[in-house]
């Protein structure tokens, strides 16, 4: 997916449509509490970094905090299994701080993440797109129809303010056995068992979105509710 400085693989997670790969910066890093450490990579261009704890005994809490050293907003991510981030380098370079918050010692991997985007929605989704945020207040279902791989679903139904809609929903690209959010099988069994609208409606949608009209294709979706009629979205952000 970019341009990286090492090349032995580590990790390989392989499903029927998409790969994502592990590729080592740094092994078997050992930090004490308290103890924090630096990497730094040449990159060219954005890049996924992530880590994962190691050693033997799990952290019972929020152990290792990442925090960006490169850009000057120092974002951190707290976690206690790992975790991931796409970092924009500066000068060519990105530099990530890793410091153990608990009070037992923790053992991390450090790796660049690749992904292979081969799902059924890669063959209509531009990952370069800009995408704007979209809520969709939803007051009927008409119908959804889900790909063999469940990477998308074709939703169609009405907004509350009465205009129909017809979106293609992406639940996921790359890893089909990572967690995501899929909201495809609550909505087919109120089609299915002929649900009422309003025990559902509004049906909160939202997500990135790309294309207008019935064109649209609604990536990285943040919500999925039902009843939800005090949902908060600026209206320019609102699919009327």
């Amino acid at each position: 997916m970019r341009a990286f400085i090492l090349a032995a693989v580590v990790f390989l997670t392989s499903v029927s449509h998409g790969e994502v790969t592990h590729v080592p910066i740094q092994s078997g890093v050992v930090l004490k509490p308290n103890q924090a450490y630096t990497i730094t990579v040449q990159a060219p261009a954005p890049a996924e970094i992530g880590w994962r704890a190691v050693q033997a005994k799990p952290c019972s809490t929020n152990c290792v905090q990442a925090t960006d050293l490169t850009g000057p907003m120092h974002g951190t991510i707290t976690t206690n299994l790992g975790a991931s981030r796409e970092y924009t380098p500066v000068a060519g370079k990105i530099s990530v701080e890793y410091k153990n918050l608990s009070s037992e010692p923790v053992t991390i991997d450090i790796f660049r993440v690749h992904r292979t985007c081969d799902a059924e929605a890669c063959k209509f989704l531009d990952r370069d797109a800009k995408g704007r945020w979209l809520v969709f207040k939803i007051g009927a279902f008409k119908a959804i129809t889900t790909s063999k791989d469940g990477s998308y679903s074709v939703i169609s139904g009405t907004a509350m303010s009465g205009r129909p809609f017809a979106i293609r929903a992406v639940w996921w690209t790359d890893d089909s056995k990572a967690f995501r959010f899929s909201c495809s099988t609550f909505i087919k069994r109120y089609l299915d068992n002929h649900t009422p609208a309003e025990n559902y409606r509004p049906y909160i949608l939202s997500g990135q979105a790309i294309g207008d009209g019935n064109n649209i294709v609604l990536r990285s979706i943040d919500d999925c509710v039902p009843n939800a009629p005090h949902f908060g979205a600026p209206d320019a952000n609102v699919f009327k």
